[in-house]
């Protein structure tokens, strides 16, 4: 028994050694490519499904590896695990909202700008924390059913305000902003909105990273949440 045990144990290893090989190349790749680029590479890893979910697990929380291969591996293993609520949430009719009103007040601007609060409340109660950090940092265009007509960046904008001030997920924002803020020139997407928000904002680490333009040091990595969940990967 014992060694039919420990044959076992072997062979989940060597399997697990050699899928995370496997995987490593496409999380570096993932890390550095954007838009399309980045989907494609994306989706093979997806292609693997739960069986990669523990690999995926234990890259996120890594603090050998750069936070980007680390974010990689999280935004993944949530899509793994939170498919159906990312795909739901793509698929909501905003306009169809019960706490939606368009007769409510007339908006020149057309109705999105009176649904805001009713979409990122509705976001934060979701808490698909890393389809929204992806969608700003990866420029997936993997976005909800609202109009662009008007606001061409608000639904990305509205996932901002859903994830950056949550304090387990905050950092991975700062993050993000820090790597747009060293493209040169910025794009006009992110100077359109991503750089006045950070600007009013006056928390001392948005204030650092303006300085700096880098993430302020933390004395350590905030936990890994799906959701409201704490994931530890095993050992």
């Amino acid at each position: 028994m014992r060694r039919t045990l420990l044959s076992i144990t072997m062979m989940t290893a060597n399997l697990f050694a050699v899928e995370k090989q496997e995987l490593m190349p496409l999380i570096e790749t993932a890390s550095t490519v954007k838009s399309n680029a980045y989907l494609e590479v994306r989706n093979k890893i997806l292609e693997y499904g739960t069986s990669i979910i523990p690999i995926l697990g234990s890259v996120a929380v890594d603090d050998t590896l750069p936070w980007q291969q680390r974010l990689v591996a999280r935004i993944c293993y949530e899509r793994i695990e939170r498919k159906n609520d990312i795909e739901k949430l793509l698929a909501t009719d905003w306009y169809s909202h019960p706490k939606f009103n368009p007769n409510e007040h007339p908006y020149i601007m057309g109705p999105e700008a009176g649904m805001g609060g009713i979409v990122v409340s509705d976001l934060k109660e979701v808490a698909l924390w890393y389809y929204y950090l992806e969608l700003e940092w990866k420029i997936t265009g993997e976005e909800g059913r609202i109009s662009k007509h008007h606001f061409p960046d608000l639904w990305v904008s509205w996932c901002t305000l859903a994830v950056r001030d949550n304090p387990e997920e905050r950092i991975w924002f700062l993050r993000i902003c820090s790597e747009i803020m060293a493209i040169d020139p910025p794009t006009q997407r992110w100077s359109r909105w991503l750089f006045p928000t950070l600007r009013r904002e006056e928390k001392p680490d948005t204030v650092y990273l303006l300085e700096h333009r880098a993430p302020p040091p933390l004395p350590e990595e905030p936990p890994f949440r799906l959701g409201t969940k704490i994931i530890k990967p095993a050992k």
